[in-house]
């Protein structure tokens, strides 16, 4: 698979080199400046894969210089990382063509999820599991609400929600729960399930179709309203 090719531009040198660090020693292929300056002729030899832009790039606005390099280079998506938390800046982003809007501090590893997804999006089919509104990555255990990173599940918090997935709508017991995640008995597990089903619930509770269920004394079932 041809590697991907990250454009990275942030005039905090740190910032900058940290994320040039990270996606360099997981696969990726990345050029990161601190400015705007060349950036036309930047694209045209390294040929990126994709584009993350600050906002505020020394007295450079990456919002305008992203208008421009959308106009010449339409097919490459843009990325925008800002301290600026204001609803006017992530709306200027979006609506100059930015596929995302990144407030600072963020989880470099879901910028990595909007790399991928938006340049290589034919992975976001193989490796994600629909749940309503969330998905989840099979190989990363990330769980999203309408993309967005709402945790990196635990193994445990991974195993006990694929457990219920793949049974979903249909009871799944507290002895097959203690067997196949803790490998115990029930009930010398009760008080971990409580805790896990607990966390789980509140990570989905902004989605009003999905319920994890506890049927008394049995054990717990995931239920997921049909969309109509």
């Amino acid at each position: 698979m041809e590697q991907t090719k990250v454009l990275l531009v942030d005039d905090d040198i740190d910032l900058g080199n940290l994320i040039s660090m990270i996606l360099t020693a997981d696969g990726y292929r990345v050029h990161y400046q601190n400015s705007l300056a060349g950036i036309e002729g930047i694209i045209r030899e390294f040929k990126p894969s994709i584009a993350v832009l600050d906002v505020e790039v020394g007295e450079d606005d990456g919002i305008e210089k992203a208008k421009e390099m959308i106009q010449t280079h339409p097919s490459l998506p843009i990325l925008f990382i800002s301290s600026h938390t204001d609803m006017d800046s992530i709306r200027r982003g979006i609506g100059s063509g930015g596929v995302h809007y990144f407030r600072k501090p963020f989880d470099i590893q879901e910028l990595k999820i909007y790399i991928d997804r938006f340049t290589h999006p034919e992975r976001e089919k193989e490796t994600f599991a629909g749940i309503g509104c969330y998905s989840l990555n099979l190989n990363t255990r990330e769980l999203l609400y309408r993309h967005n990173l709402v945790k990196q599940l635990s193994p445990l918090e991974y195993n006990v929600l694929l457990l219920l997935l793949q049974n979903k709508n249909e009871v799944v017991s507290n002895e097959t729960l203690s067997e196949k995640i803790w490998n115990k008995t029930y009930p010398e597990t009760e008080a971990s399930i409580n805790n896990l089903i607990s966390k789980l619930r509140k990570l989905f509770e902004i989605d009003h179709d999905i319920e994890v269920q506890n049927i008394k004394s049995i054990g717990y079932r995931l239920n997921i309203k049909q969309s109509d």
